[in-house]
């Protein structure tokens, strides 16, 4: 029977006590890369977990990500890696129990690890990586555009559209982070570094010296649709979430986060040697080999913060509860050589764990396995010897690693999540719409001196922008865009002064003012 007691409030209390769960429900498919070489037909599955008996028709989704490298479980020299995870399953259950439909998909994995070649090998591990991130990131989009269709067909799942969250540990986490932020395809193209540029010709990857690793044209645009090897699914929804959560994991470019995203929250064990919690080079555990370097948590929430994306999480609230407690002391105590002020970092929760290998601290405490069942499973894969060194590893990497201690992580997480969450869900979102267009068109950076984002969230399409002097003289005009983010690039040439900036979309006209200097 369901325990619901109403005294308590959904979202921020575990009112329920039983989970229903629907195994393998089919949301799209794909081309499949695990061979390496594209096949057609892959099945995009996920697992649905639902609090029994509940009847609410608005719910709230969350969408649970599973870590692994993006390799399959064991091949992955891990313990963990799918989306039957442990922590991935209770905490799929624990969102449950609070009043959401939780998602945990097993999304598409497959990389080149192990190159060894001395001219290519860095690129073909950097381009198969971030590749597989990218598909990886287009299935995510492919199940959030699959719950806000099921709305519109019966609405099975009980699901409020405008209400899906996006939450992911480890390898997830960088979805997770990625899904809030890499919004344009001009945000790989303009990154400084060059980082997600190939430096070499790869042939059989496609790699072409100073172009971008990802083609759009080859594995689908930034939005999932389109693309040689990339199947558009479920076309004509959008892709919004209402906020980001990562347990570990990192954001691929500083230069993705701008004003308007989607809240972020984040959890990290500040000294993980595998991803970094400022900023640094990812290490991959397969192979211990440098990746590509990104910027972690305590960098993320910090911009967050700074644009003020993360306002809506606390709406003008301070919280005082023995979790907000915790991570600002965690906070406090981890860098107080730099004297951070929480206020500057509302969001973050760093766990600080014990060093097994100075500098560096265990990384996934919310991660746990049995030793005989991983062994048994993993056998067929790797062999006996292997399958117990994929234990051992993991041990000798999480030296405490229990059942217990993994499930206290996870509470914490759902304790210092739950407020948060439920604050930002309970505020209306429904708005008149010229409000509408208003509070979800974004024209920055302003002032601007190089180049102009025009940015929409909640789906609303860019059809044309048209930039006028102060005279009412057009000075440049792009049509025809049918996109959710435009970039002006020139803006270097206007002569300096106030502009107007119009855009029409396909919710009306809208005319901001913008300065450049």
């Amino acid at each position: 029977m369901v325990g619901l007691a109403t005294a308590q409030s959904r979202y921020l209390d575990e009112i329920f006590t039983g989970v229903d769960v629907s195994a393998d429900v089919s949301f799209g498919d794909n081309y499949g890369f695990l061979t390496g070489s594209p096949v057609a037909g892959w099945d995009l599955r996920t697992d649905i977990y639902q609090p029994t008996g509940d009847n609410e028709t608005g719910r709230a989704a969350v969408i649970v990500l599973h870590t692994g490298n993006f390799l399959p479980k064991y091949l992955n020299q891990s313990p963990t890696g799918n989306n039957r995870d442990s922590s991935v399953v209770v905490s799929a259950e624990l969102f449950a129990k609070r009043g959401y439909v939780s998602f945990a998909p097993a999304y598409r994995l497959g990389w080149n690890a192990t190159t060894t070649d001395p001219v290519t090998g860095a690129d073909v591990r950097r381009g198969t990586l971030i590749t597989a991130v990218y598909r990886a990131l287009n299935d995510v989009k492919a199940l959030v555009r699959y719950i806000k269709k099921s709305v519109d067909n019966g609405n099975p799942y009980g699901v409020d559209p405008d209400k899906i969250i996006i939450y992911g540990h480890g390898s997830g986490g960088y979805i997770s982070l990625a899904y809030g932020s890499l919004d344009r395809i001009e945000e790989l193209q303009n990154e400084a570094t060059g980082k997600w540029l190939s430096t070499v010709d790869v042939a059989q990857y496609g790699y072409v010296a100073g172009q971008l690793y990802i083609s759009p044209a080859v594995v689908g645009g930034i939005d999932g649709f389109g693309g040689v090897y990339n199947d558009t699914n479920h076309y004509g929804y959008t892709n919004d979430v209402l906020a980001t959560v990562n347990v570990g994991g990192a954001l691929g470019d500083s230069a993705w986060m701008e004003a308007g995203e989607p809240p972020v929250i984040s959890f990290h064990c500040p000294n993980d040697g595998f991803a970094p919690f400022t900023q640094g080079i990812v290490i991959v555990p397969t192979t211990q080999e440098a990746v590509v370097d990104v910027v972690g948590s305590r960098w993320a929430i910090g911009r967050a913060n700074e644009l003020t994306n993360n306002d809506p999480l606390y709406n003008g609230k301070v919280f005082n509860d023995p979790y907000t407690i915790a991570a600002e002391t965690a906070l406090a105590s981890n860098h107080p050589d730099l004297g951070l002020n929480p206020a500057d970092y509302k969001g973050l929760f760093p766990f600080n764990r014990p060093t097994i290998a100075w500098p560096f601290q265990e990384s996934s405490p919310w991660d746990w396995w049995d030793e005989a069942t991983l062994v048994a499973a993993a056998a067929p894969y790797v062999g006996a010897t292997a399958a117990q060194a994929i234990h051992d590893n993991g041990v000798s990497g999480s030296p405490t690693m229990s059942s217990l201690q993994g499930k206290a992580y996870l509470d914490s997480v759902q304790g210092y999540l739950a407020p948060r969450l439920r604050e930002l869900l309970m505020q209306d979102v429904s708005v008149e719409e010229g409000d509408f267009l208003n509070s979800n068109t974004f024209v920055y950076p302003n002032p601007a001196s190089d180049y102009l984002v025009v940015k929409m969230r909640e789906g609303i399409r860019i059809t044309d922008v048209e930039i006028y002097d102060i005279t009412g003289k057009l000075v440049r005009a792009e049509n025809g865009l049918n996109k959710f983010s435009h970039q002006i690039n020139g803006i270097d040439q206007f002569i300096p002064g106030l502009y107007l900036v119009k855009t029409t979309t396909d919710h009306g006209v809208i005319t901001r003012k913008v300065l450049v200097d």
